[in-house]
């Protein structure tokens, strides 16, 4: 099972930390791959010229051609971090019963109002249906409904289309522990500790500080690097 990582070259520290977490954490070897936009024009799989919020917002949903419409792959934004083996998730719910006739996992987060206007770098926090479901899937690749997403698709069809999910069916939409996928900033603090933190407001890989658990962030990167992370403001 091969996970991939949303690349924004503006958030690059978010994809390695977010890296990092995963190996830190993973009992076994995972195979991970940085979803580039660049990479994927190169090979001709890309060509939206229309950008949303980060670099990966349509490309996520390439995954399946990539996994040549075969076997379970997991996409994830950049901006979170794992405290808890991520294999574990696809592994139990590959496992569960009927999961072959779901074409994707995610966490269905309740319509929510952003506690703040702006996200990454001062673009507009939008107030949407199904919010942040596609921030983290479980793809089903051989499924009927995900061989719809051609590269042909994804790069035509609208934003709504992709990640209101409508190339699928409700009832085909598995369901995954809220913990896999916290919002903080959001949610406020966890009974007990979230085992995927999802910096869906910001965190200190593009200068916002004071969120809930960004010390686990900072305790990653410096794990990592060796450094402490520069705080701008200060």
């Amino acid at each position: 099972m091969r996970i991939y990582i949303g690349y924004d070259p503006e958030q690059e520290d978010a994809s390695r930390v977010c890296e990092y977490s995963i190996h830190k954490h993973a009992k076994v070897d995972v195979d991970i791959v940085h979803l580039k936009t660049d990479t994927l024009r190169e090979q001709g799989l890309y060509w939206r010229q229309d950008t949303g919020s980060t670099d990966f917002s349509y490309s996520r949903f390439l995954i399946p051609h990539l996994e040549d419409y075969t076997g379970w792959a997991i996409f994830v934004d950049s901006d979170f971090v794992f405290t808890k083996d991520i294999c574990t998730l696809g592994d139990d719910l590959a496992q569960t019963p009927n999961a072959d006739m779901m074409s994707c996992f995610v966490i269905r987060h309740a319509p929510y109002v952003p506690k703040q206007e702006t996200k990454f770098y001062g673009k507009r926090q939008e107030q949407l249906p199904m919010k942040n479901w596609s921030s983290l899937m479980f793809f089903n690749c051989g499924h009927e409904h995900t061989k719809k997403l051609t590269p042909m698709l994804v790069n035509n069809q609208s934003p709504k289309f992709l990640h209101r999910f409508e190339w699928t069916q409700d009832h085909l939409i598995g369901m995954m522990d809220v913990r896999w996928n916290w919002l903080v900033g959001e949610y406020g603090i966890c009974q007990g500790e979230p085992w995927g933190l999802h910096f869906t407001n910001g965190g200190p890989f593009n200068n916002e500080w004071g969120q809930d658990y960004e010390d686990i962030w900072l305790e990653y990167f410096h794990e990592l690097t060796g450094l402490d992370y520069k705080n701008d403001n200060s």
